[in-house]
């Protein structure tokens, strides 16, 4: 037994190590910008283990002690490099360093935290990187760069000469010298990433003034660093086994890794990946003649340089990442299986449209008119919107960055787009259009990959609707909403809803790039779910949503109730209301708490001509054992069950149905439908919202007696009416009335309900 425990010390004690401690050399400063907000990068040329801590810090040494002690009077940037091994040719960007507020604050992988005052200078500065055991005390120095310092002085920051003196620190193996200027605001490295055999080589020519671009006015014109990794290994393929990527029997030099560089010549068999493969590669050259062929669901990243002068196709599902530079084209083909409208966007730059385009892609060229079936959308000239259509015979037109585009096919098939692959962000603007009214901004999915929606949201919620913080896609009979842990399909076109009246922007980061796989067009959601549907005798179906998700409240959660699309006008429609403090406002999808199902009843809102016959039933998933769902008809007093098998609710409209108060959604572990009087039922269902800057609606009021009384901030009554029973009561209210906040009380013979509202 001591044994056995003596063993399982000593394991533990040795694995408890970095198998990488890192030395002097290990990461070298590849760009560094002394304005704005701060910023430097690095690329590690020897492998870090997970979760190392790294400092970095402007400060001075004092030369005194071994290694020598900091002077402790500037700041550090503590550096977790995160959860994976970070292998060496890997860049990493530090951003928006002088301020942890700043919006982009952090690192490009892993995470950073900032004490003291870390402020770059252009003149006699620099930035020192070590190990140690806190922020304060230092046990290895591993970099260092000098900025605006003469090469021939250990680093001066100060002009003492003594900053790097044992520090163990030496120019031209661990230390940096960017002096291209006096006193430079910016610089980055821009020599070669791929032709040496060692990475340990490149520091000499990362040491080069001549591999510099320095800027002596403003720093920021050096963003971004580019984060094309540096490689050294060359691996070729010969396809002599297969086609298959991932089979080193196909390669010179084994499989490619992210720091490879890797040649595709003319060869007979051309490479595929395929088979769930995610495959990765430095730097990647395809010869003339050459294809490069990436199949659905599975993916590529490219961490350096990618050249094309083969060809390199893309299949619907399959994504490209590309962190280095590009030459050459790529297609990309976004598939459809039948013939309906689809909302795209272009994954690649320099794709145009004309009459050849729309030929070899199968556009429908029968509309009115000239018109192909080739649109975008205009929010400025109606409430609803318009879709403005390309014309036969007009001049080609070049699909926009991040834009989105309605295509209808002849028929199944793909959409082939041939262009460069997009290496920047893509920063687009979000108006409010016709009258402020209209909010809808048509826009799409840039790249050749994945993007996460909550991540997209997140970057731009300041510019966007807070009733409508989600990606609105087509699914081929109704709008539907992309949130939370959905991913944007490469080509995919969606909505979204601007907040504010001016232009703002909406920026789709290369970042967010990700690989997925079976991710279509929309995708349902895990948590408890009902869907409403409504059919009417034309069979034309709409539907709204409730899901029941953690820490999500029965008033507004931004993010998880999503306002219904009004992009586009109908007469046939079906929403919901908030259960608690609505203001109005239609819901296609709206989140509830999972804890009380028994006392929810949901308002539901139904657009719908007389004499319509009209269907309602539902679909739901993942709902506690025993609940139950009834749709409650207050006009002609039924409560009716949905959940089981082919059950529904069939009417006949006698009366144009209008909004909200007539049908109400319920849930419950009891059979409600036998054992509750509807006359029975109080005013919970009762709303009350200014539906326009001078109408009071009240929806849902059954009771024969009640009356209203309004009082203003003072309590003094300005308005009183008694009012009769009905689904929907509009109560115009007097331009005598100031603006101002005002009390609303509405009593029956059951119960008093009081509301704020405030007139305009």
């Amino acid at each position: 037994m001591k044994k056995k425990y003596f063993l399982t010390i000593c394991l533990s004690f040795i694995f408890s190590f970095s198998f990488f401690p890192q030395s002097a050399g290990d990461i070298v400063f590849t760009g560094y910008n002394t304005d704005g907000d701060k910023d430097f990068a690095i690329v590690v040329l020897a492998d870090i283990a997970a979760n190392t801590t790294i400092y970095f810090t402007d400060d001075e040494t004092t030369g005194v002690g071994s290694p020598s002690a900091l002077a402790g009077s500037e700041g550090t940037i503590t550096w977790n490099t995160g959860a994976v091994i970070i292998k060496a040719g890997t860049i990493v960007v530090f951003t928006d360093i002088d301020s942890a507020t700043n919006p982009s604050f952090g690192s490009s992988l892993g995470t950073i935290t900032r004490s003291g005052s870390f402020n770059l200078s252009g003149s006699k500065d620099g930035i020192i990187a070590f190990i140690g055991t806190d922020s304060n005390t230092p046990t290895t120095y591993i970099a260092a760069i000098q900025i605006g310092n003469d090469n021939a002085f250990l680093g001066p920051f100060d002009g003492d000469a003594i900053t790097l003196t044992n520090t163990g620190l030496v120019i031209g193996t661990s230390i940096i010298i960017s002096d291209n200027t006096a006193s430079p605001d910016g610089g980055k490295y821009t020599g070669s990433r791929s032709d040496q055999t060692s990475f340990a080589a490149y520091y000499a020519q990362i040491n080069t003034n001549g591999n510099w671009a320095t800027e002596s006015t403003n720093g920021e014109l050096s963003l971004e660093f580019s984060q094309e990794a540096f490689t050294t290994n060359t691996t070729i393929w010969d396809g002599s086994a297969s086609a298959v990527w991932n089979l080193a029997d196909n390669w010179s030099n084994g499989i490619p890794t992210n720091s490879s560089l890797v040649s595709i010549p003319n060869v007979t068999t051309s490479p595929i990946i395929s088979s769930g493969t995610t495959a990765f590669a430095g730097n990647v050259t395809i010869d003339a003649s050459e294809i490069l062929t990436i199949n659905s669901d599975n993916s590529l990243t490219v961490s350096g340089l990618l050249t094309i002068t083969g060809d390199l196709t893309i299949n619907a599902g399959g994504s490209l990442i590309l962190n280095g530079t590009s030459t050459g084209n790529l297609t990309y083909n976004v598939n459809v299986t039948d013939t309906n409208w689809h909302l795209i966007s272009s994954p690649v730059v320099g794709e145009q449209y004309d009459d050849a385009w729309n030929t070899a892609n199968s556009i429908n060229v029968s509309g009115a008119g000239l018109n192909d079936a080739v649109s975008t959308y205009n929010n400025n000239t109606s409430t609803n919107g318009v879709w403005e259509y390309f014309q036969t015979g007009n001049p080609s037109t070049a699909f926009n960055q991040g834009q989105g585009y309605s295509l209808k096919r002849t028929s199944a098939g793909n959409y082939g787009f041939i262009g460069t692959f997009p290496t920047s962000n893509v920063q687009l603007t979000i108006t409010q259009g016709f009258g402020a009214v209209n909010k809808w901004n048509f826009i799409g999915n840039p790249f050749p990959s994945y993007i996460k929606v909550s991540e997209l949201i997140a970057a731009n919620t300041a510019n966007l609707t807070d009733v409508r913080e989600f990606v609105y896609v087509w699914n081929g009979a109704n709008y539907a909403v992309l949130a939370g842990t959905d991913y944007i399909h490469p080509g995919q076109g969606f909505f979204v809803n601007a907040d504010n009246s001016t232009a703002n922007n909406f920026t789709i980061a290369k970042s967010l790039q990700s690989h997925q796989t079976g991710i279509t067009f929309y995708k349902t959601a895990s948590d408890p779910t009902i869907k409403v549907f409504v059919n009417d005798q034309d069979n034309n179906q709409k539907f709204t949503e409730i899901r029941y998700v953690e820490n999500t409240t029965k008033s507004l959660d931004p993010g998880f109730d999503a306002g219904t699309f009004t992009g586009q006008s109908t007469s046939f429609s079906l929403f919901s209301h908030l259960v608690s403090n609505s203001n109005g406002v239609d819901f296609m999808l709206q989140s509830l708490p999972k804890d009380d199902y028994e006392n929810t009843i949901i308002p539901l809102g139904l657009n719908a001509d007389t004499g319509k016959e009209i269907i309602f039933s539902i679909n739901h998933q993942n709902l506690p054992s025993g609940l139950m769902v009834f749709i409650e008809d207050t006009e002609m007093k039924t409560i009716t069950r949905l959940d089981e098998s082919s059950s529904n609710y069939k009417i006949t409209l006698d009366a144009n149905s209008n909004g909200i108060g007539r049908f109400f959604l319920r849930t419950s572990t009891t059979d409600i439908g036998k054992t509750l009087d509807v006359d029975d039922l109080n005013l919970e269902q009762v709303n009350m919202f200014l539906s326009s800057d001078r109408n009071l609606r009240i929806a849902g009021l059954r009771s024969d007696k009640a009356t209203l009384t309004i009082y203003n901030i003072l309590g003094k009554k300005v308005y009183h009416e008694s009012l009769t029973s009905n689904i929907t009561i509009d109560v115009t209210l007097s331009n005598a009335l100031k603006q101002g906040i005002y009390i609303v009380k509405l009593e029956t013979d059951k119960r008093t309900i009081n509301k704020k509202i405030f007139l305009k």
